[in-house]
């Protein structure tokens, strides 16, 4: 289970990654809203999924609190993410385009969008890396009280 919550880990990483890729193509398209669908979709469909079967994958491999609260974490950054739309709605009356009007204050909120998706890669990628070192460390040789333990080679000459 260690394995697959590694494979999980990684996957999770490269969906985030997608992420950004999709929400560039749909920037830098003619017209935007048609690709910037794929970037709306992988976010509200493809992520939540791969990331609700990582929490469980986790638990399942026995990671330990911190890292199953680090992917709990990357949930509710996701989840964030909508949340943040909806609050710039509420607080500033933009609506999304193309029929909508984002004002600058929007504008503005909006952009902490980008800041949450890196604080999602972040933590996905601090996961990644416990789930490497939790899926390929060999445990430690116990000892009985007639061996010895192995030696811990010095550094000085």
């Amino acid at each position: 289970m260690r394995k697959v919550f590694f494979v999980l880990s990684g996957l999770v990483v490269l969906a985030v990654v997608v992420q950004f890729y999709l929400a560039a193509i749909g920037v830098f398209s003619e017209p935007e809203d048609e690709l910037f669908a794929i970037h709306g979709t992988n976010g509200r469909m493809v992520l939540p999924v791969l990331i609700i079967l990582w929490i469980i994958s986790a638990a399942l491999a026995r990671a330990g609190r911190g890292t199953i609260g680090l992917t709990f974490l990357v949930l509710g950054l996701l989840l964030f993410q909508t949340v943040l739309f909806i609050l710039t709605g509420l607080l500033t009356g933009s609506t999304p385009p193309p029929d909508g009007h984002v004002t600058t204050s929007g504008t503005i909120m909006l952009g902490f969008h980008a800041v949450n998706g890196l604080a999602i890669l972040w933590v996905s990628t601090i996961v990644l890396h416990r789930s490497k070192r939790l899926a390929f460390s060999t445990p430690a040789r116990a000892t009985t009280s007639d061996e010895e333990p192995e030696a811990v080679p010095s550094s000085s000459p």
